[in-house]
């Protein structure tokens, strides 16, 4: 599973309803990109949102807030004690632009981790960080709680995204390959295509569910520990040893890497 980078943070603008105004999602560190994406199209991102604190990269967000004045949104359960300013966010919440344009929700999707947030776009595009990605769902043993986190993410497929329709296109965090973009190379497919087609979502039972993730569970990458420390403002690190952290394989998804017992019962099953 390829990691983020400048070009998968995500910026939503519409210039001519909004004020000539940008948001962006799950940011890296290496904010300028955004900063000149924005400029060329006359904005001035205003907002930016984390999908959950990320273990695999460095985020920009607090860098963003600090350094161009906008409002960071988090969830607090992910963020409590950050040594940053931040906005929280809970379910349900709606942030806009300052004039018109699109609607963004938040929808509160533990299981990855418990504050893990994704954002409705105009009931239309769901902004899916890495509880949902396009062949696998988020791994939730990161927190060294799987069994409960599991519980939370098994919820989070079966209930808590269940009012969303099939046409919601969601747009994840990170991609397995090159195989899941479309032809303009975008990554992003349809709610009701992943619940036919990805063993997540087609194990309904909770146990099954479980065994599923026990099954797939392996170790993080050392690393990781320290990122989220970095994520929180609990830890300061040089440009260099931020690169260094940046680097590497994104091992977030709960992918069926045996396909065995469960995983590969889920795999042969024949999609409704």
């Amino acid at each position: 599973m390829s990691k983020k980078n400048d070009a998968f943070g995500m910026l939503f603008t519409r210039s001519e309803l909004s004020k000539n105004e940008a948001m962006v999602f799950d940011p890296s560190r290496n904010i300028e990109s955004y900063i000149t994406f924005a400029r060329q199209h006359g904005c001035t991102i205003i907002h930016t949102f984390e999908t959950h604190r990320q273990a695999d990269y460095i985020s920009g967000s607090p860098r963003l807030a600090k350094e161009h004045g906008c409002t960071m949104h988090a969830n607090t359960l992910d963020f409590t004690g950050a040594s940053f300013a931040y906005k929280p966010i809970a379910d349900g919440d709606i942030c806009n632009f300052t004039k018109k344009g699109p609607e963004v929700q938040a929808i509160h999707t533990p299981g990855h981790t418990m504050g893990s947030t994704c954002y409705l776009i105009d009931n239309k595009y769901l902004l899916s960080g890495d509880t949902v990605f396009i062949s696998t769902a988020g791994r939730p043993d990161l927190g060294g709680r799987w069994a409960e986190w599991a519980r939370e993410l098994y919820l989070t497929l079966m209930l808590r995204l269940r009012e969303l329709p099939d046409h919601i296109h969601i747009l994840p965090g990170h991609y397995t390959s090159w195989e899941e973009a479309h032809t303009s190379n975008i990554f992003m497919e349809q709610l009701g295509v992943l619940r036919k087609h990805v063993v997540a979502f087609r194990l309904a039972n909770e146990k099954k569910f479980a065994d599923f993730i026990e099954e797939n569970m392996r170790p993080q990458p050392a690393v990781y520990a320290e990122i989220r420390k970095v994520n929180i403002g609990f830890l300061e690190v040089s440009d260099d040893e931020a690169d260094v952290m940046d680097l590497g394989k994104n091992e977030c998804g709960a992918s069926n890497y045996g396909k065995q017992g469960v995983s590969a019962e889920g795999a042969r099953r024949q999609p409704d």
